[in-house]
């Protein structure tokens, strides 16, 4: 019997896990849920599925909003910080608005579509 292939774990932060790193985990899961297991987490204490050692842990490529998240990271999680991209976007847009999901659709086709998550 052949063995399953393990999808690769992919996190995606932003600052309050409210718009942008659940919209590219949406959309992703939507596109890509066959090859990988997706989730968010943000950076912010108190909002909920803040990022931690755990989820890091799990995680085999994280992407991350903007440099803060990356710092973030580095200062609390120096283990994780080789795990790190980033996407470059800025905390401008609504969860789901049509220019964040323009936005994404023009990451994956222009970087990740290429190369694979």
């Amino acid at each position: 019997m052949p063995q399953q292939k393990q999808k690769r774990k992919i996190l995606f932060v932003c600052s309050a896990n409210l718009n942008r790193s659940p919209t590219f985990e949406k959309f992703f899961k939507i596109k890509l849920s066959d090859k990988y297991d997706i989730r968010s987490a943000g950076t912010y204490y108190g909002y909920p599925y803040q990022i931690n050692k755990d989820i890091l842990d799990w995680a085999d490529k994280v992407y991350v909003m903007d440099l803060s998240h990356s710092k973030f990271i580095y200062e609390k999680y120096p283990d994780s910080f080789h795990k790190i991209q980033i996407v470059g976007v800025s905390d401008q847009y609504d969860a789901e608005s049509p220019e964040l999901i323009r936005l994404i659709e023009f990451w994956y086709l222009t970087t990740i579509g290429k190369e694979g998550l």
